[in-house]
């Protein structure tokens, strides 16, 4: 059953899904939305992950570039991910968050590389030494083992979706220590 963000919450782990080989070559995240649940599991892979969000099912499939799933309409495709530590098993854990410029997002790392597709807004992410900007529908990645600072920037709040994929014997995230310059204000 695909997850879905319950109403007057503004962040939720949509799904959990654990999978134990890597696709092969280098890996996107590709997004596809399809008429229906069923549709959308049918066509999932073991790297796959089956979500509802704004009204509509999405099928998030860690893959090889420029592949396509049977009966999805295509969205978009993230560019080549960073590398994924490698484990004995992985897990991809999914979430939704539709949140205001207010929001404060704790500075974190994550065992594997999180990747956002923004559905509306915009936001900076403050990474050591740069800045990496998305606005809605476009997508962005953070590598693994990073330290980072997520910023909801401009007016209104951002809704995205987002994944992170990492070795399951490890905790998908950990808070961390590291000072933002402040950047993604200025």
């Amino acid at each position: 059953m695909p997850g879905k963000r319950p109403p007057n919450t503004d962040c939720a782990i949509l799904v959990h899904a654990k999978f134990s080989v890597l696709p092969s070559g280098p890996l996107v995240w590709r997004f596809e939305n399809f008429s229906t649940k069923e549709a959308a599991q049918s066509a999932a892979t073991p790297a796959s992950a089956v979500v509802e969000a704004t009204g509509k099912v999405w099928l998030l499939t860690l893959s090889s570039k420029g592949n396509r799933s049977k009966g999805g309409t295509f969205v978009t495709e993230t560019n080549q991910l960073p590398s994924i530590p490698s484990g004995p098993s992985y897990e991809i854990v999914v979430y939704q968050a539709n949140l205001g410029p207010e929001a404060i997002v704790p500075v974190h790392t994550h065992s594997g590389p999180e990747t956002w597709y923004l559905l509306t807004g915009e936001q900076c992410l403050e990474l050591p030494g740069r800045t990496v900007r998305a606005r809605a529908g476009e997508t962005m990645f953070a590598p693994a083992d990073t330290p980072m600072k997520l910023n909801m920037v401009g007016p209104g709040k951002r809704d995205a979706l987002f994944i992170i994929v990492h070795d399951s014997s490890k905790p998908a995230t950990t808070f961390v220590d590291w000072q933002p310059k402040g950047v993604c204000h200025k």
